[in-house]
Formats: structure tokens, sequence, C-alpha cells
């Protein structure tokens, strides 16, 4: 019995790993594949070129299905962008690829669309919000790192806020940081909060932030529990580790977490 209950768990486990996407600026559409578009008004070319003939113009959140990526390609914020045949409608035409979500978020009334934005040596992330009223909301954040999956909860137990959106860092090394940022949707807003850092450098030391909201275990009614523990490796020999840990209790009011953090960016 406890091998077939074993069995189940990790299968559970599996099935619940399979459905994180992990993102990455070189990241190809995959042939077959349904997506939807980041982009509003896109144009839906008989020809992977910018001089083709439009079939029709679509409304971001438009579903599509990918046929194949081309080998013509277009600077689209900052990065290389290839056109990819697809099929909208039993119609077959091209699409940039920088136009195509990276995926799809959706909650109650909310919609979520992502790409990437390159800017010199930094990448970012352009966030749309299609609201039930059919307005896009746009925010973008520089990366600290260019690898990232997105979750997407309720309020948490904040109260005046919709949603929380987090971009996911996917920590893939040593130094690399594992935390991620922090969006509240409160009314017709997306609003960046606050980015956390995870790093860990194995056996020298590591910074590890998080938060607490109200009904997640040890969270505290009406505040928002900001932890904070950096870890040194004085001597690996006698396991001497230097801990020091940070505790605050963070309110959202107006639009602003308070008291303000140091290391918000």
């Amino acid at each position: 019995m406890r091998l077939i209950t074993l069995f189940f768990i990790l299968l559970i486990d599996l099935s619940y790993s399979q459905e994180i996407k992990y993102h990455n600026p070189n990241f190809d559409f995959e042939n077959g594949k349904k997506y939807f578009l980041f982009g509003n008004d896109v144009k839906f070319r008989e020809l992977p070129d910018l001089s083709s003939e439009t079939i029709d113009l679509l409304k971001i959140g438009t579903e599509i299905e990918i046929v194949e990526k081309t080998e013509n390609k277009l600077n689209y914020n900052g990065i290389e962008s290839p056109f990819y045949k697809v099929n909208h409608n039993n119609k077959v035409g091209y699409i940039l690829g920088g136009l195509i979500s990276l995926e799809k978020k959706e909650i109650n009334n909310s919609k979520y669309f992502f790409t990437y934005k390159k800017d010199e040596n930094n990448y970012s992330i352009i966030i749309r919000l299609l609201n039930n009223k059919s307005e896009i909301i746009e925010v973008k954040s520089i990366l600290s790192t260019t690898e990232f999956s997105v979750d997407l909860f309720g309020n948490k137990g904040i109260e005046n806020i919709d949603n929380i959106l987090f971009i996911n860092y996917l920590a893939e090394a040593c130094g690399i940081d594992g935390g991620g940022i922090f969006f509240f949707k409160e009314k017709s807003e997306l609003v960046k909060v606050l980015e956390i850092s995870q790093v860990s450098d194995a056996g020298v030391y590591w910074l590890e932030e998080k938060l607490i909201f109200p009904k997640e275990k040890d969270g505290v009614k009406g505040k928002i529990v900001y932890q904070k523990e950096i870890g040194n490796y004085e001597d690996e020999e006698t396991n001497w580790v230097e801990i020091k840990k940070t505790s605050r209790e963070l309110e959202w009011k107006n639009g602003v977490l308070n008291p303000k953090l140091e290391n918000e960016k």
C-alpha cells in the first residue's frame, strides 16, 4: 500500500513539474503547439516579409498554431526574431515571433502575456495585462537572470489587490540569482512591488529573501512578512557557519509597500 501511495505522489509531483514553463531569450515556439499573441493589431501576412500583403489584423490574446519557424528574421525589441508560419482560423500565414507571447497566464478576469526586450547588455521582461474591459496595461522590468518561469496567484489574503504575479528566476548554477520579481494587480494597474534575491556560492555564502503572505504558513493577517537570511561558511572542516536573519512586517497601502526596504529596485 505504501508503494502504491508513493507511486501516486511521485506521479503528481512529475505532472506538476511538467506544467512549469521555463523561458529564455533563445526560446523557439514549438511546431504543432498553440500560443497567443502578445502584440495587438498584429499583421497576419501572406509571406514572411514586412512588404508582404496582410491577410488580417489580429488582436492581443488571439490563439494561433505554429506550423514552422522560417529563416527570415527581423530585429524586434533588440532581439533577432524569426517569422513563424502559423495557422489561424484555417488560414495559413506568417507572424513575427516577437509578437507572440511566451505563454499566457489567466486568473479571474486577468489575462497576462509576456515577451523579452534587450537594451544594450540588459534583458527586460515586458508584461501585458488584458483586463475585462479589454484595456491593455503594460509594464517593463529589467531582469537579473534571463531564464524564468511565471507564477500567478490570487491575492493570498492581501486586501485591495486582485492577484499576484511572480517572475520566478531559474538559477542553474552557483552565483546565479534564483529569486524573482513580485507584481500586484490593483484595480486597473499592475505594480512592480519588490525584487527578491536567492543566491548561493557553495562553501562560501548564501543569501535568501522571501515574502510570506497572510494566507500562507506563518502568515500574519493584514501584513506581508519579509524575511532575509545571509549565511557565511567560515570554516568547512569544523562546520563553522555564521547566519544573520532579518524579519519585518510590511503593509500594502495606497499602492506602496511600507516601510520601504533598502533593496527595493
